[in-house]
């Protein structure tokens, strides 16, 4: 039976629940514990030497699973377990009234995904999608200057983990992306084109996708995960500016047309002269403003669990919503979908076999 959702009163700290303490998890946790609006009640995990080093060292209760006893006694849950399991470990939270924050890709599946913000909707819960990647104070420092953006690039290169193998490098990676660029965006899908392959894994380790928004924004994306260095960054192009941020430099640069600026004005011809002998940045900068962002050292978990924690105390929507999450995971889907069958449709030539149009 559903139970209405559960809320702190205004005094109170959020009485919060991490179940799944892996690699993130174990973050989760720790953030939770440091955070004076929040009441870390224990971690659950069916690992059970793994969840009681992670009790211990917080000093909280360690439980293998989410008993209906202690389902009573939570108002919030992080839900950081595989991917395959967070559509039944996020139902169950949600219809014991717990507000949920589930890690991305949000379900498996796009059917999921929908099914799981609906019941969110019903129960009258917080539910949010851990897109980490929006509390980024890169990203943060960039959006004051991002309007109206014409063409967008992502690279996201990682190392091999074999901790990601059973999700593709579309839905693990490249999907921080993909909803960062919605959300800036903020436009439909007019098109869509994507290659891909899978190198070291059962599913796919490279992805390259195009998409074109019908207000005539392009995004490119590209991620890896058969790489020796990491390597994040995005480029946005506007109207008059261009931004370029780096997240593991956690840098951001803005460079601006100055006031004034005609290209149709300006002699190349004289201008290309004259660089041979001033170089190119002193010509450069009589143009175009150059500026450093300034970039926050905020920790992003503790921003994202900050603003989960706020939602669940005011019942006001997330940051980063169910439907954000669904929108992600049904672009995602549709990647990976385009880079199977031309991969299947690929298999097939080779073996001599009909490939159906």
């Amino acid at each position: 039976m559903m139970q209405r959702a559960k809320r702190p009163s205004s005094n109170e700290p959020v009485s919060v629940l991490v179940v799944g303490v892996g690699h993130l998890g174990k973050q989760h946790s720790r953030v939770y514990k440091e955070l004076s609006g929040a009441r870390l009640v224990g971690v659950v995990d069916r690992d059970p030497e793994k969840g009681r080093e992670v009790a211990k060292n917080l000093d909280v209760p360690y439980y293998h699973e989410l008993s209906p006893e202690l389902l009573s006694r939570v108002q919030a849950a992080s839900v950081v377990t595989p991917t395959p399991s967070h559509f039944e470990v996020a139902s169950q939270l949600i219809s014991s009234g717990v507000s949920v924050l589930v890690e991305k890709p949000m379900t498996s599946s796009l059917a999921d995904a929908r099914v799981l913000d609906q019941l969110a909707r019903d129960q009258g819960v917080t539910l949010q999608v851990g897109h980490i990647e929006r509390f980024n104070p890169v990203v943060l420092a960039a959006l004051p200057y991002t309007r109206d953006p014409i063409f967008i690039e992502c690279d996201r290169i990682h190392p091999f983990s074999f901790r990601s193998v059973e999700t593709s490098v579309v839905l693990d990676l490249m999907i921080h992306d993909i909803d960062i660029v919605l959300n800036v965006v903020d436009s439909p899908v007019a098109h869509l084109d994507a290659v891909g392959t899978r190198v070291l894994s059962g599913t796919e380790d490279l992805a390259s996708a195009r998409i074109t928004f019908e207000n005539g924004c392009t995004a490119m994306f590209k991620a890896s995960r058969v790489a020796i260095q990491k390597s994040r960054k995005m480029r946005i192009f506007c109207p008059g500016s261009y931004i370029s941020l780096d997240y593991i430099a956690k840098t951001g640069m803005r460079i601006s047309m100055k006031e004034g600026y005609d290209r149709d004005r300006i002699d190349f011809k004289k201008m290309a002269t004259l660089e041979e002998s001033q170089g190119a940045y002193p010509l450069f900068t009589q143009y175009f403003n150059i500026e450093q962002l300034i970039i926050s050292s905020e920790e992003p978990l503790r921003g994202e669990l900050q603003a989960f924690l706020l939602a669940v105390r005011t019942g006001n929507e997330p940051i980063v919503t169910g439907e954000h999450g669904v929108q992600a995971i049904d672009i995602a889907t549709r990647i990976v979908d385009q880079i199977q069958d031309s991969q299947e449709a690929f298999y097939r030539r080779r073996q001599g076999k009909p490939v159906e149009s």
